[in-house]
Parts: structure tokens; sequence; C-alpha cells
């Protein structure tokens, strides 16, 4: 699974770790903890690709990579279900 940031949406990271995604079409604005503000950094690092984002946070957290990897699709997943990222 690879994905892209949805046309309209822009990001913001706030001092507190967290992670603000606005999307200018819908003015739907989401709030992601640090753990996904994270996920969402990895995916922007792979360009989009889910398998290497995930391998790349295993390494990094020291966690199962198959486990990570679903963790971080799941994440991208509910992100395109609400109109912030769309599957390539």
């Amino acid at each position: 699974m690879a994905i892209q940031t949805a046309p309209g949406v822009t990001q913001r990271m706030l001092p507190s770790g967290h992670l603000e995604l606005f999307c200018r079409g819908t003015g739907r604005r989401i709030d992601c903890e640090p753990v996904a503000a994270t996920m969402w950094i990895a995916l922007k690092q792979h360009n989009g690709d889910v398998d290497r984002a995930g391998a790349a946070l295993a390494a990094v957290w020291e966690t199962d990579v198959e486990e990570t990897r679903y963790d971080v699709m799941v994440f991208a997943g509910s992100l395109c279900s609400l109109g912030l990222l769309t599957e390539t």
C-alpha cells in the first residue's frame, strides 16, 4: 500500500508533539497524538510507502516489523477514509 496527501490538506506540528491535519475542502481538522505524528512523518520520509515506513519505525521502536507495518497501515487507512490521504 502506498499513499499520498489528498489535495488541500495541510499539516502543522505543534509544540506538544501533536500533528494537526486540516483539509481546506471539507474543513475537517484532525489532531494526531505523537505516535500518530511519528507515523505520518515516517510515511512522508518514505514517499507514502507503508511497508518501508513500518519497517523504519519498527527498527527505531524495536518492535515487530509486521505489527508495526499493520499499525501504520491502519493509521493510513483511517486517514484515507477521512479524505486526508489517498491510496496510489
